[in-house]
């Protein structure tokens, strides 16, 4: 009966008040047994009890602070603590030290691509580094040491690529922000592997202690709901607003699904610009949402959420034949330019988008080259043979394609050439970072000059001053987009638009004789 009693108390992992109570109750009940029995029985049934504890104790000894068992667990095969021992070293951060602290969340980035092309092993050893890299970045005395079974570590991890710390401010208030600092432009430096540079990213978010009245598991999952709710953004401080934020998007989500696509959804356009003429290459559609309460939503803010409510395929149809309805209405106007839409790209990989686009262009009696089909970059990383082939089908229907964010994906920079596409646009993270980088402006104007020998064009995104034109300019790329030349507009007006620009730019206007060469 001790037996169950004590296998009770550790599976519950009741707290060291209630153990002590425990005993105390054993031990009136031994003295009651000494006053009944005399000392013959007390002599027998202490010996039992004793062991009983001594069972307890070894089987699942507590850590007295926390009344956290210490149970025994495999060594992190980073060699870094893990989330138990974290949770402890939280504990007793906010019993034994009541200062100001943070939690701060750390991901790496890139190894999905290294994984598939580089092969898993591969990726376990550059995982290794970099966590032995983290380690030694954050040997900060400020930083809070979690004991574990290695002895003392000073990050820990949560397992696939997900690392946290904790940082007192009491001294440095903004001392997490250094550090992150430092691991970013210091740690995660790019690995060499056979002549090709792997760069691995990272992005964190921070948690004050003090959020969730010190809840350990609350305050981490306020740190993964700010790395996930801004996923453009390095570094992403919590703040309570990021709650009314996931509850909005769960708000779009129900809202999207009885969306009426022809009366809310909008496509405004922007202009992308040849150098050599100042001309309009062509016009890209940017899909924008009427939102009954919100306004006039831009893609960045629900663009996600088409895609988690499963509407991908959807969305995209109606938006290639708005496409197609606004090309033949240029083309009444003799203003034959092509168009532009972006999709997420495995919609455009199956045979149902392949009918859907053919049937549309037969439908409108569009020319070659009318649509241009933007897809991230990363798509043309994991390509089958079977997607191979239907990528070649959709240009064969007369779509070009444009590959959208070049330099945002890793290992893109080997990949690329093998591809034929008809456009490749520049990142502005690229643009705008390295404008006076010699080594890598000469790397950027190989890389275009390798396109141009492929026959693609290199267009440059996110051009908003002279000087970044004219940086664009000096990597003989073909031509630019950005605030420089135009915001996006309605395309409710675009055909007044271009006439305007056609009369400002005369030798630049597209001509129905034009586009039928593309």
């Amino acid at each position: 009966m001790l037996s169950q009693l004590f296998i009770a108390i550790r599976s519950k992992v009741i707290p060291q008040i209630a153990v002590t109570s425990i005993a105390s109750l054993l031990t009136f009940a031994l003295i009651s047994v000494y006053y009944r029995a005399g000392w013959p029985v007390l002599w027998f049934a202490l010996p039992i009890l004793l062991l009983q504890i001594n069972l307890f104790w070894q089987s699942a000894p507590f850590n007295i602070e926390g009344a956290i068992p210490r149970q025994k667990r495999e060594i992190d095969p980073l060699g870094v603590a893990d989330k138990e021992s974290l949770r402890q070293a939280f504990f007793n951060l906010k019993v034994a030290e009541p200062i100001p602290a943070v939690l701060v969340l750390l991901r790496l980035e890139g190894f999905q691509d290294i994984n598939l092309h580089l092969g898993r092993d591969y990726g376990d050893m550059l995982l290794v580094q970099s966590a032995n890299r983290l380690r030694q970045q954050l040997r900060h005395k400020e930083v809070v040491s979690i004991a574990c079974s290695q002895g003392y570590e000073k990050v820990a991890h949560l397992g696939g690529l997900n690392f946290v710390f904790l940082c007192r401010l009491d001294v440095h208030k903004h001392l997490h922000e250094q550090l992150l600092d430092d691991v970013f432009n210091n740690t995660l430096k790019p690995f060499n592997v056979a002549n090709c540079t792997l760069e691995i990213k990272a992005r964190a978010s921070y948690v004050s202690c003090d959020e969730a009245h010190g809840d350990f598991d609350q305050i981490l999952n306020y740190a993964f709901l700010a790395l996930d709710g801004n996923p453009h953004q390095q570094v992403c401080p919590y703040e309570p607003q990021i709650r009314t934020l996931k509850q909005e998007q769960q708000a779009r989500l129900a809202e999207l699904v009885h969306a009426d696509f022809r009366n809310e959804f909008e496509l405004y356009f922007q202009p992308i610009v040849r150098h050599e003429d100042g001309g309009i290459e062509f016009l890209e559609l940017l899909l924008r949402w009427q939102h009954p309460k919100q306004g006039i939503l831009a893609a960045n803010v629900f663009i996600d959420d088409i895609r988690l409510s499963g509407l991908a395929l959807p969305v995209a149809q109606f938006v290639i034949e708005r496409a197609a309805e606004i090309a033949m209405a240029l083309k009444m106007e003799n203003l034959s330019i092509p168009l532009s839409l972006n999709v997420f790209g495995p919609e455009m990989l199956h045979e149902e988008f392949i009918e859907f686009i053919d049937g549309v262009l037969q439908e409108h009696q569009l020319n070659p080259g009318s649509l241009i089909i933007e897809c991230p970059a990363a798509l043309f990383l994991s390509l089958t043979p079977q997607e191979i082939a239907m990528i070649a089908r959709l240009k064969s229907l007369g779509v070009k394609l444009c590959v959208d964010g070049f330099g945002e994906a890793p290992l893109v920079l080997a990949k690329l050439p093998k591809l034929s596409v008809d456009y490749v646009k520049i990142g502005q993270s690229l643009t705008r970072e390295h404008q006076h980088q010699g080594q890598f402006k000469a790397m950027v104007r190989g890389v275009v000059e390798m396109q141009q020998q492929l026959n693609s064009k290199v267009l440059c995104e996110g051009v908003e001053t002279l000087e970044q034109l004219n940086f664009t300019k000096s990597l003989n790329t073909y031509g630019a987009q950005g605030y420089y030349f135009a915001r996006p507009l309605s395309s409710v007006g675009m055909i007044s638009w271009l006439k305007q620009w056609n009369a400002e730019h005369p030798t630049s206007a597209y001509s129905e004789s034009s586009l039928s060469g593309l």
